[in-house]
C-alpha cells in the first residue's frame, strides 16, 4: 500500500485492517469488525497491537499521519 506516494509495507493483516477502515472513512469499526473483515480470530488485545503497528509504519512514511483515530469504548475510525 502507498501513503502520499511511498510504500507503507503492511502485513496482510495489517492491509486488510487499514482497507476496512479506509473503506468508509469516519464509521466507526468495533474490534469484532476489524477481526471479521481481516478474516482472524485474535482477543482485543491483539487488534490493538496490530493497529499500533500500522500507524507505526505510516508514521514512519509521514510523521504527521494521524488518519487513524481511536473511539474509547467503540473501536476505530479513518479520519479523512
Amino acid at each position: 500500500m502507498a501513503w502520499r506516494g511511498t510504500l507503507v509495507p503492511l502485513t496482510l493483516t495489517e492491509f486488510w485492517m487499514v482497507h476496512a477502515l479506509a473503506k468508509f472513512p469516519e464509521h466507526v469499526k468495533t474490534r469484532d469488525q476489524l477481526m471479521r473483515e481481516a478474516n482472524l480470530v485474535v482477543d482485543d488485545g491483539t487488534i490493538t497491537s496490530h493497529i499500533k503497528r500500522i500507524r507505526r509504519k505510516f508514521i514512519a512514511v509521514d510523521p504527521a499521519f494521524d488518519a487513524i483515530d481511536t473511539v474509547y469504548g467503540m473501536g476505530y475510525r479513518w479520519q479523512a
